[in-house]
């Protein structure tokens, strides 16, 4: 875990701009290829989203299922095997990777029926899903409230602990003589004659071939042109408990993917959401605190599910900011119209279930011109085609969202 700054290099094949999971996969994954890179950071490595998340990863999602929901699938589903095989073996690392499953739970008719619909959707898709009843659920997940109706048993999906992989990608990374330059903001891509060429940094710039923006909420202030609401900092907040002994064997998460949590190796729970009560439903928002309703909206939410955890005492809690965007979808490939500009951002919170995957078709894509995934439903580029309107699926119900379902804050 080495943050030590080098002098910036005077030229690099490829600058990728943003640290996490997403950026430091890329940078492997090019240095794998044969390509020069340096990573710029404003901070450390993983000291965004990527270090104040929940861990969870899997494949699909119940809230695409139509249009978009095989490229998903198939990104997510490359993302987990890696995660389980390749990755281990290339990183010498299983980032505390534990593969149980995951429960996207029903605690209202309307979310039952939506999660039940859902099922069979992803099926359609060849997603191992399952619905299970309440009195399953319970024989599952013994700790489930009698009140909850029942689950979407997900068999594809675990758990793992993000700085472990994160520094994982980044010490490989180095192994290839990628130079990491932290708190090192960058301050504009340079172009010249319809080219990217370089980078400006607050200590100085640095001549590329290509651009990599890997910066997820901060992805407006390196591409100012992307039109307003196609990617947005949204605010999580997370808490952690006491250690307890096993109540959750598994992930879960509930109200349309806005509440979610875990138990961590080290016994203790940790749960994230409730955005809607945070300020402007976090939307929007550039720093990272804590903000007293939605902590005790999450809190309530645990005791209500999982009624065992009555009494627990929490520990820690903290926030980061994730991209979101107008769609849902995150943007990955190709962008504007300088040759050798690409984007990799606005994960809506997923990133784990999407970055080590990403790294690899983005890889693919700068090296070869070409992924061997279907990004198309990705493309940064799709938000200029026409206006952009918040319709992402992991906002609905919210004040922002004029496309809104009715769920229970």
């Amino acid at each position: 875990m080495n943050d030590r700054k080098p002098p910036l290099p005077d030229s690099v094949d490829v600058a990728v701009v943003g640290a996490g999971v997403t950026g430091c996969s890329i940078a492997y994954q090019l240095a794998k290829r044969g390509k020069t890179v340096a990573v710029f950071d404003r901070r450390g490595i993983c000291s965004g989203a990527s270090g104040r998340n929940g861990g969870i990863t899997g494949t699909g999602s119940a809230l695409h299922t139509s249009s978009a929901g095989e490229a998903i699938y198939a990104l997510t589903s490359e993302n987990f095997t890696m995660l389980q095989d390749e990755l281990v073996r290339e990183l010498d690392d299983n980032f505390s990777l534990l593969v149980t499953g995951m429960i996207d739970i029903a605690t209202t008719e309307e979310q039952a029926d939506f999660l039940k619909q859902a099922v069979v959707a992803q099926q359609a898709h060849g997603v191992e899903v399952e619905w299970l009843d309440g009195a399953d659920a319970r024989d599952l997940m013994p700790a489930l409230s009698p009140s909850v109706l029942g689950v979407e048993w997900k068999r594809n999906s675990g758990h793992l602990w993000p700085f472990q992989l994160v520094h994982a990608f980044a010490n490989a990374a180095r192994q290839y003589t990628v130079s990491f330059h932290t708190y090192t903001p960058v301050r504009r891509v340079l172009t010249q004659n319809g080219e990217v060429a370089g980078v400006e940094t607050e200590f100085g710039s640095v001549e590329v071939g290509a651009v990599v923006v890997a910066t997820n909420a901060w992805t407006r202030n390196l591409l100012p042109d992307l039109p307003d609401g196609a990617i947005v900092p949204a605010r999580g907040q997370i808490l952690v408990t006491q250690p307890v002994g096993q109540v959750l064997p598994m992930p879960f998460s509930t109200n349309y993917d806005k509440e979610y949590g875990r138990q961590t190796h080290s016994g203790q729970i940790l749960s994230g959401g409730f955005r809607r009560l945070d300020i402007d439903e976090g939307l929007g928002a550039e720093t990272e605190y804590v903000h007293p309703p939605a902590m005790g909206g999450i809190a309530r939410n645990l005791v209500s599910i999982f009624p065992r955890l009555a009494g627990l005492r929490v520990v820690r809690m903290w926030s980061g900011l994730m991209g979101f965007t107008a769609d849902g979808l995150p943007m990955i490939g190709a962008y504007g119209e300088n040759k050798g500009l690409y984007v990799a951002a606005g994960f809506n919170g997923g990133g784990f279930s999407y970055g080590p995957a990403t790294g690899k078709a983005v890889g693919q894509l700068v090296v070869n011109g070409r992924s061997t995934l279907d990004l198309e439903p990705f493309d940064p580029n799709r938000f200029a085609r026409e206006d952009a309107v918040w319709e992402n699926p992991f906002t609905a119900g919210e004040q922002n969202n004029p496309k809104k379902l009715s769920v229970d804050a």
